[in-house]
């Protein structure tokens, strides 16, 4: 009987063993990701942190630290630099994604209702995304120069030589065609997004509004969207919070210029902490966490706002 016992127990622990959880193949994956998160992403956010607060000084090949306070953050409201390229990305944050959202959800119901070449369609549509945002800023350059770009040859061929700007010299275009351009490189990822959700569906919701009478665009706007409205939303925010930080077609393209017109904030705080003769990386530091809690309230509140608006 005892023996039996002992059977029972061993069995149980057993039994336990197996049905635990692999914590040794769980560390083997976890710490190589969580390393590299820390080393790359928690440590540089938690050092730029500290460095707001501080003047970073060069002297005799070291450099010297110096608490600032909120020195730096206040410097930040009178750097009309600054100023103008908060406007800027806002204009760019407002105009950039509503953009986006469109066509990215027309382009998607289109290939959702398989019209011609859908296929086709549904590759090429997100091809620009898999194109490094370098590369598209100096094909676009070469694109929108004034004197030998694509488009003001093609402009002067058909007789339109007044459309023929300076694209990027002007203080009033550079800043729209990078929204252009960045929502060319961009769409795609929106369009993928858009387009899995709307698989989601159940077929027989849409069978059932044709029976009833609706038609294709009834459907579309009385049973797709409404229920496609969750993945708009979160499509919206990754929308909203990658023009927000939008750097390399930018950069590329215009670098900021003419005279700041196309300025963004993270181009700015490129220039600021590595660009100038300047060495303290204090003010530029406070400048990145500034915008970076910017971007984070900003996009809470759009999503609370989002869906407040879907709950109604």
């Amino acid at each position: 009987m005892a023996t039996q016992e002992v059977s029972l127990k061993s069995l149980a622990t057993l039994q336990r063993k197996r049905t635990g959880k692999p914590w040794g193949t769980i560390a083997l994956f976890l710490i190589p990701i969580m390393t590299y998160y820390f080393v790359f992403t928690i440590y540089p956010l938690l050092a730029t942190l500290y460095y707001s607060f501080h003047n970073l000084i060069p002297t005799g090949g070291q450099i010297v630290t110096i608490f600032a306070g909120f020195e730096n953050y206040r410097n930040l409201f009178a750097d009309d630099i600054f100023i103008r390229s908060v406007r800027n990305t806002v204009i760019w944050g407002v105009v950039g994604p509503t953009i986006e959202m469109i066509t990215s959800t027309t382009l998607a119901v289109l290939v959702y209702f398989r019209i011609p070449s859908h296929r086709f369609f549904r590759t090429a549509w997100f091809l620009p995304v898999l194109v490094s945002g370098v590369i598209v800023g100096l094909v676009f350059r070469w694109i929108f120069n004034y004197e030998w770009g694509l488009l003001n040859v093609g402009l002067r061929a058909l007789g339109l030589d007044f459309l023929a700007l300076d694209w990027l010299g002007r203080v009033d275009t550079p800043l729209w065609v990078v929204i252009f351009v960045h929502w060319w490189a961009t769409f795609g990822n929106s369009f993928i997004l858009i387009l899995a959700g709307l698989t989601t569906i159940p077929d027989e919701l849409l069978e059932a509004g044709y029976i009833d009478g609706a038609s294709r665009v009834q459907t579309v706007f009385r049973i797709i969207l409404p229920l496609l409205q969750p993945t708009l939303i979160t499509v919206m925010i990754i929308s909203f919070i990658g023009k927000m930080r939008a750097f390399n077609v930018v950069w590329v393209l215009t670098n900021g210029g003419p005279v700041h017109a196309s300025e963004t904030v993270a181009t700015f705080v490129q220039k600021r902490a590595f660009g100038w003769s300047s060495p303290d990386l204090g003010y530029p530091s406070a400048m990145a966490m500034f915008w970076f809690g910017v971007v984070l309230i900003s996009a809470g509140l759009l999503n609370r706002w989002l869906r407040s608006r879907m709950d109604q």
